[in-house]
């Protein structure tokens, strides 16, 4: 544990809160400064809580919120990281802490007796009430970047402990913001096979423009059928250069309310659900953000209320005049007028269905050769047309199984299984199930060999094949000294699997980040000063080892 740590658990500290409840205390002792706040749009996810930002440095002691008990810990490559979570009994939330530095001196005396009796670095454990008790106030832990941060900063959650559903902890941490929001940019899709964008059955989008006091317009868009409107705003703070989510979202059509949105919470089971609340295409294109003014046929979130489906019919020729208002947690609101024109329109042969129908609320199965793929009901937010091509790759020398597109999301996992071309190899668990990324490189998805096939689930569509791996991963000594040694280790097809180090034949801890930097810090407890054999063996997805063995001198002796 950090020096800090230790002089700073024997100060008692008294902090101003700021919060609208006396109750809560605030996690940091800086000014409150986001980066982040609660509900944004996020590929598969809502974002839980607030990030408070830390100067772009690590090393600040983090406090309990309130008094409770750690009920739960978390260590992790990716994701939060070093995550605590603490409940609350009296209040009855659990705040949540992620992306820490170190935790204080108990909980890493009790995080590395569980790491060494499991022989693991990552976990996931429950705790029960009663073994590390905190007060508010209490030190325990220090922030920093760990996990998938983009850098050094808080993750800051409040959960109903009951639901576990988290709940904007600006309720709690009300921050000075009088920014309004501002609009970028409207979409108009054609739905349902019966609607048509300015002569054409294609997503269309045009940039807005602010006119004043916050009003913004955007172009005349003319339609016919059923269309859905989708919208791109975000929200501004004092003070900040970072762009936040809303708080909420109204659309009116000729004045009458037609669609609204607005987050207070959320449960995590239903939060891949967002996928149906963004326009899931344009995200996996272009890296934009539309909010979709229209619902699906399945969308289990309740976040919304809207006139029907929220779809547009657009069966006259006169002026739709829409208004929509965007609002943050602060009451800030834009305000959007623009004109959908009526224009009766044929729609064009090639915007009707064809293919094989799935349907939302089946069972849903395509069998092909000895190719296979099931979606359990609701995994699709609506029915849809399936499209499958079989290419084979003189680059991959194997078959390339098209399973319609990735820019269509899945709710829940599918199990896909696909033929071997070629079942020749003696090490069967050597070949795997690879998925083409949207950067064009190929990732492993898990899966099991079975009668010449792979086996496995998927949680997206797209391009899978099955790969073969015989190359074992590669060990990069990057630093050594006394009390530090640090590798890189990496693997270009199946994937790192396990890593695990010894000195002399004794497995010893090793942390490793989210660059698959593998460190081994000295612990004077455990391992004698001097001279050492140290081991590092790290295995592959496909069961490919490498050991890479050196020597070195340990500790002050």
């Amino acid at each position: 544990m950090r020096n800090i740590i230790l002089s700073l658990l024997g100060i008692i500290l008294i902090l101003p809160c700021h919060a609208q409840d006396s109750t809560w205390m605030q996690p940091l002792e800086l000014p409150i400064a986001l980066s982040a706040s609660f509900g944004e749009l996020r590929p598969n996810h809502f974002h839980a809580g607030l990030d408070f930002k830390t100067d772009k440095k690590c090393g600040f002691p983090i406090h309990a919120v309130q008094d409770g008990y750690i009920s739960r810990i978390s260590v992790a490559q990716y994701g939060y990281g070093n995550c605590l979570y603490i409940t609350h009994p009296k209040s009855g939330y659990t705040s949540v802490y992620a992306h820490l530095d170190a935790f204080n001196d108990s909980i890493t005396a009790w995080v590395e007796k569980y790491q060494y009796e499991h022989k693991t670095f990552q976990f996931n454990a429950n705790l029960p009430q009663g073994v590390l008790e905190v007060k508010q106030g209490d030190i325990v832990a220090i922030s920093g970047n760990t996990g998938s941060s983009g850098g050094p900063h808080l993750h800051f959650e409040v959960r109903e402990t009951a639901s576990q559903d988290p709940i904007d902890p600006q309720n709690f941490y009300p921050v000075e913001d009088s920014v309004r929001p501002k609009f970028q940019k409207i979409g108009v899709r054609p739905l349902d096979s019966t609607g048509v964008v300015s002569n054409q059955c294609v997503f269309r989008s045009c940039k807005t423009w602010m006119l004043k006091d916050s009003t913004y317009a955007a172009p005349v868009v003319t339609a016919w059928g059923k269309i859905g409107l989708e919208f791109m705003a975000f929200d501004y703070m004092n003070g900040q250069n970072n762009f936040y989510g809303l708080k909420s979202l109204r659309v009116f059509v000729d004045e009458a309310p037609y669609f609204e949105y607005q987050i207070d919470r959320f449960a995590f089971a239903d939060d891949k659900a967002i996928n149906a609340f963004i326009d899931y295409e344009q995200w996996i294109k272009n890296k934009d953000t539309y909010m979709c003014a229209y619902l699906p046929t399945y969308q289990p979130l309740p976040l919304f209320k809207a006139m029907g489906d929220g779809g547009l019919n657009v069966q006259e020729e006169r002026d739709y005049r829409i208004k929509a208002i965007a609002a943050d947690y602060a009451g800030n609101q834009a305000e959007l007028n623009f004109i959908i024109r009526g224009k009766k329109l044929s729609v064009p042969a090639i915007c009707y269905y064809n293919g094989i129908r799935f349907i939302t609320d089946s069972v849903n199965v395509f069998e092909k050769d000895s190719v296979r793929l099931q979606l359990p009901q609701k995994s699709v937010y609506n029915d849809f047309d399936f499209r499958y091509v079989a290419t084979f790759d003189s680059i991959l020398n194997t078959t390339v199984h098209s399973l319609h597109y990735n820019t269509l999301p899945l709710h829940k996992s599918a199990t896909l299984r696909l033929p071997i071309d070629a079942d020749t190899l003696q090490q069967k668990n050597q070949y795997y199930l690879a998925y083409k990324s949207t950067n064009g490189s190929w990732g492993s998805a898990s899966a099991t060999y079975k009668n010449g096939c792979m086996e496995g689930k998927i949680s997206k569509l797209g391009d899978y094949a099955v790969l073969v791996d015989t190359v074992p991963p590669t060990v990069t000594l990057l630093s050594k000294n006394r009390y530090k040694i640090t590798w890189r280790i990496k693997d270009a097809e199946s994937g790192i699997a396990s890593y695990n180090t010894y000195i002399d034949n004794q497995w010893v801890l090793c942390s490793i980040d989210a660059k698959n930097r593998v460190t081994y810090l000295y612990d004077p407890k455990r391992i004698a000063a001097g001279k050492h054999t140290v081991r590092l063996e790290v295995k592959d997805g496909c069961g490919n080892t490498t050991c890479s063995e050196i020597e070195v001198v340990l500790g002050n002796k």
